[in-house]
């Protein structure tokens, strides 16, 4: 079993009390008992819908989900813009000169380009190799942009980080939904568990009160003289293993129910106990398969694990791009234009204008390179992953569409089996009650019935969690029946 997520972990100590506490209660006496109505039989739909909004594994998937929504948020503000501000005072020296200045830079992405504006002022006896700074009297204005022509152009890190956490929301919101058809398809395979295991303890109950009955008329007779002491012994060891077979049944009912209610549960998101007095009287009726026939694409377009590795991989090729990209030589060009405001020389109020080239070409590269080699490398091992899920995919809806057509042959043929053996035990009831048959037999027959009834419980119960595994492999909702009343 795989590791519970972190985010889930916080949950586990109320979790713990709640499954104290249903041990403890999931087996008060029935309702009938308390003098109080008998709850309505629990359906798949509440099952499955309780799931969807409570259980712990999805919790988990959305929260991890919102830490991929936050890690966008962040990748976002790398286009935040920023403002920088300095001042220096040289107030003892040979030149004493103060120097102001703020400047507000704008990421764009538009080809890596950089938005720039600020304003400086220079006052004092600013030293003649330092005249750049000095300015009129209210300072200068100055803006202009930062373009990369080949590096950082057609990608940049800011660029290639806000596309993989686009990417890895998604991939976020993929998971969600593969949690959420894993849990529906476990929470219906846990519910038919439970019925099956319901229909089974009341064959066996049934079986039970067969020889219950016949002991109370056996002993009669022995008592008149006209039954040999020794049948009314071999229906009494019949009836204490058809009682350890109740409680062997019944053991395993409290199991399933125990397993149900991890999927069951309350607001606060603490199991439910599961009542006996909720199983449904019996299995609904077979429901239509999903369609025979279905393009490979559309299936996997609403599968949530191929989505999610689609994300993936796009998350791996982007970063491959921005690798690839590193090994070009950089060439920045920036044009900025300024101006000086206020009072002061002449020579300073006219327009400037700058362009200027930054070019930094890397020797040897090593390192851009071996990141594109490495980039590559996790690129194809996505895709291979990808290809391989794609696969298995369709080898699961081929499989489990088997495994429903097996089991609904198998429920057609437990069904004849199990209505002919209970012909055969009544009417071997009857031959007895006529003195024609022997309590042997009786008893055989009996037991052969109970068992062909447990085989076409067995043959329903696979047939619907079968088919529980089939729409989930088609990525489709779960629950397509309604449980019928008592």
């Amino acid at each position: 079993m795989s590791e519970e997520p972190r985010a889930s972990r916080p949950w586990r100590a109320p979790c713990a009390a709640a499954l104290c506490g249903l041990v403890l209660t999931s087996w008060s006496p029935p309702a009938s008992a308390r003098g109080v109505s008998a709850p309505p039989p629990l359906s798949l739909e509440e099952v499955l819908s309780s799931t969807a909004s409570h259980f712990p594994l999805i919790e988990a998937a959305r929260l991890d989900a919102e830490a991929a929504r936050m890690e966008l948020l962040a990748a976002q503000g790398g286009f935040d813009p920023e403002l920088k501000a300095r001042a220096t005072a040289f107030p003892v020296g040979p030149y004493p000169y103060t120097r102001l200045e703020a400047t507000l830079q704008q990421p764009t992405p538009y080809h890596g380009a950089t938005v720039f504006g600020g304003w400086r002022r220079g006052d004092g006896k600013i030293p003649e190799y330092y005249g750049n700074l000095e300015t009129l009297s209210a300072g200068e204005l100055r803006a202009g942009v930062t373009v990369p022509l080949w590096r950082n152009g057609p990608v940049d890190r800011r660029r290639a980080t806000l596309e993989r956490a686009r990417l890895g929301r998604t991939a976020a919101e993929h998971s969600v939904r593969q949690a959420a058809l894993d849990a529906s398809r476990n929470a219906a395979h846990r519910y038919w568990d439970w019925v099956a295991a319901g229909r089974r303890k009341a064959i066996a109950g049934e079986l039970l009160e067969f020889a219950r009955a016949r002991d109370t008329q056996l002993a009669k007779r022995v008592r008149k003289g006209d039954l040999a002491a020794l049948e009314l012994t071999d229906n009494q060891r019949a009836l204490a293993q058809r009682e350890s077979q109740v409680v062997t049944a019944e053991r395993l009912l409290k199991q399933a129910a125990l397993e149900l209610a991890l999927y069951l549960r309350d607001a606060d998101g603490n199991p439910v106990p599961v009542l006996p007095e909720r199983l449904p009287a019996d299995f609904p009726a077979l429901d239509a398969p999903p369609p025979a026939a279905e393009p490979l694409g559309d299936m996997l377009a609403r599968r949530p694990d191929v989505a999610r590795l689609e994300a993936q991989a796009a998350q791996q090729r982007v970063e491959a791009r921005f690798a690839a990209n590193q090994q070009a030589p950089l060439i920045d060009v920036t044009v900025a234009a300024a101006q000086d405001l206020g009072s002061g020389p002449e020579r300073l109020r006219k327009t400037e204008l700058e362009v200027g080239v930054v070019l930094d070409v890397p020797l040897l590269n090593r390192a851009a390179r071996g990141r594109d080699g490495g980039t590559r490398a996790s690129v194809a091992r996505v895709e291979a992953q990808l290809r391989l899920q794609r696969e298995r995919a369709a080898v699961e809806v081929g499989d489990a569409r088997a495994a429903l057509d097996a089991a609904g042959a198998r429920v057609r043929l437990a069904r004849t089996e199990a209505a002919a053996a209970r012909e055969l035990a009544q009417g071997e009831r009857t031959r007895l009650r006529h003195g024609d048959s022997s309590l042997l037999l009786v008893n055989l027959r009996e037991q052969t019935a109970a068992e062909a009834q447990v085989r076409e419980v067995d043959a329903l119960a696979e047939y619907f969690k079968a088919a529980a595994t089939l729409r989930a492999a088609l990525a489709l909702p779960v629950a397509t029946v309604t449980t019928p009343g008592r």
